[in-house]
């Protein structure tokens, strides 16, 4: 089995939020937006695209005739869009917060085919809370996790909750997640 494996990192974080993982190549540009949801830490509760130079990818169902031409992310192959190593593009992901992550891919090779896929193989550091503003809010609720004395410790941490550690990457928990992704791909599509 041919596989595909992403580099994708959170731009404009410090220190870098990033992930690496691997899928196969009959993923669709769908199933690679619901993969970085989980990989990332997201909860899919926001609008999203990929920028491929000038052509947006995004679920049509969710997108404004208004904005331009839009490229159905169903009906998209990961390999139609990354056939070759070094190819990169952008997804963006809550346009009120703006997160922009830089996805590349990193290699393609052949495994098993009893591999289960997809697969997390590495990150660093943890996904930034929804909502939380973009990267200055994501700076600013860092600097007042570090700091007990400020006004907004107490409400932060218990927003965040206690076990959130901003410099943690759960490979394991994040596994696991991927192991139940076509629930939820289902739940999801239920919204509809």
């Amino acid at each position: 089995m041919t596989t595909l494996t992403f580099r994708i990192h959170l731009i404009g974080t410090e220190p870098l939020v990033t992930r690496t993982f691997t899928v196969s190549e009959k993923t669709t540009m769908y199933e690679l937006h619901h993969i970085i949801q989980v990989v990332m830490g997201w909860t899919n509760s926001h609008l999203y695209q990929f920028n491929v130079e000038e052509e947006v990818i995004s679920d049509t169902r969710m997108v404004d005739d208004d904005l331009g031409p839009v490229t159905d992310v169903k009906g998209v192959m990961v390999t139609q869009v990354f056939p070759k190593v070094g190819i990169a593009v952008t997804y963006e992901y809550d346009f009120g917060d703006c997160w922009m992550h830089h996805l590349e891919l990193v290699d393609i090779s052949t495994h098993p085919i009893d591999e289960v896929l997809p697969q997390i193989i590495g990150g660093e550091n943890a996904c930034p809370p929804e909502d939380c503003g973009g990267t200055y809010g994501y700076k600013n609720l860092k600097e007042i996790l570090l700091n007990p004395k400020h006004p907004e410790y107490k409400s932060t941490k218990k927003w965040v909750g206690s076990t959130f550690d901003p410099m943690v990457c759960d490979l394991k928990t994040i596994q696991q997640k991927l192991g139940n992704l076509g629930k939820l791909i289902n739940d999801y599509e239920e919204g509809f």
